[in-house]
């Protein structure tokens, strides 16, 4: 498997994340509303700016998702299925270092939630 190098492979694994978090039966009603042609570039965009330091990214990923009512384990099922999705697709630098910030990601918004 390659890494993550491209905007692209941000893209795909933001648009293969979200086919595993729609189908989940734990958290994906929180997401059934969105307008995914809109919200996946939108979070492909956070991530090349995280992984790849694309420019071009601009809000707080984090305030967009403190509006949902997400609890404590819903963090930890979408830390799951993201960490997945990941590793399904892609290995080495980037994709370790997707798995590292999504790991602070979910426990910054955990954390806001106790």
């Amino acid at each position: 498997m390659k890494d993550i190098e491209t905007y692209e492979e941000c893209q795909f694994l933001i648009e293969r994340f979200y086919d595993k978090l729609m189908g989940d039966e734990h958290i994906g009603h929180y997401f059934r509303d969105l307008n995914l042609s809109k919200h996946i570039p939108r979070v492909a965009e956070f991530w090349a700016f995280i992984l790849i330091d694309r420019t071009g990214y601009t809000g707080n990923m984090m305030d967009a998702h403190a509006r949902l009512p997400l609890k404590v384990d819903d963090f930890d099922r979408w830390l799951t299925l993201f960490h997945e999705t990941v590793r399904e697709h892609f290995s080495g630098e980037k994709a370790n270092l997707a798995i590292e910030r999504s790991t602070l990601i979910a426990w910054t918004m955990k954390s806001k939630l106790t």
